[in-house]
């Protein structure tokens, strides 16, 4: 038998032997009930390879000269089935990231509420713990319990965070001064957008942080508020968005598009699809987006759908290119294997996976770094912002 071939089996027979079931990760996500080409489990067994699986996961469960842990098996079966096809966006999650994963989807955050840029702060949530202590963007966390974290990244200094279950110590440097705030790691529900009329102009500004389950409802409620404050204009920013929910992707397209206009299509096993703003709501004033290397996946469709279905301009920098749709599946110990199960094209049928989508006006935001470091970003010029209001201006 094939070596390849065989292996290949095995990515239906473990999906089967640890009963998978529908579930979220990222990028460009669909969802979906267990189903393997229509058949049912009854059916599936009655496949020889199945059962020849079946037959050496029990012989090696009660036959092997030593005890075998039966969950850590299967997990490494999984991870060599995923590294078997060879595929970015095909890949294993474990419980903790997979968990992780879901709340950021579902409009969930565990923390204490701030945005970090190395070890500086950079957005502070409303109403979150870091919030109510007062924290503000621009300081620096030089420590969080008693560990200094100068040389820490952004992501571990909110894995340190997040370890705390207790009360969080963090030690602040704002302007020269040390100060030292105490709070909790808390629960609690994050919009993914942010909202305001640009100051002395007609024209409206959101920014679109993640494709999650809340985001259209969001954007809807957004837009209605920057309308009723004289909107006739606006920017969406999707710089640094790197994806979510696919089904968020056509709908909050659907909030701008004419009803019957391509949003993308999705081509799978040589089958092309198209899908349509099947809504009668859209919009008819000048939009334009920002992007940069950062903005992937869902917000590469929306991109997409805004240029060539609206008409909107698009400003920035390259986005990432990821120009593939991923289904996901959760086993019953919560672990997570997510795969990709279509390309999504724009609606000029191009596909963008490893090329982005390259703007319309290319400008680059200029950084300004701490005198003494070199590293520490202490302002950023947005250019990009700026030629939006420009160009909307005109």
């Amino acid at each position: 038998m094939n070596k390849k071939g065989y292996q290949l089996s095995h990515v239906i027979i473990i999906i089967i032997a640890t009963a998978i079931i529908s579930a979220i990760t990222s990028g460009v996500i669909i969802t979906s009930s267990f189903n393997v080409n229509g058949k049912s489990y009854s059916d599936l067994v009655l496949d020889e390879n199945v059962q020849e699986f079946l037959e050496v996961y029990a012989k090696l469960s009660d036959d092997y000269y030593e005890d075998v842990n039966k969950k850590e098996m299967i997990e490494s079966a999984i991870n060599a089935m995923t590294n078997y096809l060879n595929e970015t966006y095909t890949t294993y999650l474990e419980s903790d990231n997979a968990d992780s994963l879901m709340q950021e989807l579902n409009g969930k955050y565990t923390g204490i509420g701030v945005t970090i840029a190395g070890f500086e702060v950079v957005g502070v949530i409303e109403n979150s713990p870091a919030y109510r202590s007062g924290i503000q963007v621009g300081d620096k966390i030089v420590s969080i319990n008693g560990t200094d974290v100068a040389t820490y990244s952004g992501s571990e200094i909110s894995d340190l965070i997040k370890q705390n279950n207790d009360n969080v110590v963090l030690k602040i440097d704002r302007n020269g001064e040390t100060l030292e705030f105490t709070m909790k790691v808390e629960n609690f529900d994050v919009s993914p957008v942010e909202y305001k009329m640009i100051d002395d102009t007609s024209i409206g500004y959101i920014k679109m942080t993640i494709f999650s389950n809340k985001l259209t409802d969001d954007t809807n409620k957004a837009l209605t508020e920057l309308k009723n404050k004289g909107m006739n204009k606006l920017i969406i920013d999707l710089r640094g968005n790197t994806g979510g929910f696919l089904d968020q992707a056509k709908s909050v397209a659907s909030l701008f598009i004419e009803k019957n206009k391509t949003i993308y299509f999705l081509e799978e096993k040589g089958t092309l699809t198209e899908e349509k703003d099947e809504t009668s709501t859209k919009m008819d004033i000048p939009i334009a987006i920002l992007v940069n290397g950062n903005t992937a996946s869902a917000a590469e469709i929306l991109t997409g759908a805004m240029r060539y279905s609206y008409g909107a301009m698009i400003i920035g920098t390259k986005t990432y290119g990821k120009g593939k749709v991923q289904h996901t599946l959760t086993l019953n110990d919560k672990d997570m294997v997510k795969y990709t199960s279509s390309k999504w094209l724009m609606p000029n049928q191009e596909c963008i996976d490893g090329k982005g989508i390259s703007p319309d006006y290319l400008v680059e935001n200029e950084y300004i770094y701490d005198e003494e470091s070199q590293t520490s970003i202490v302002e950023t010029i947005d250019n990009q912002l700026n030629k939006a209001i420009e160009l909307l201006n005109k």
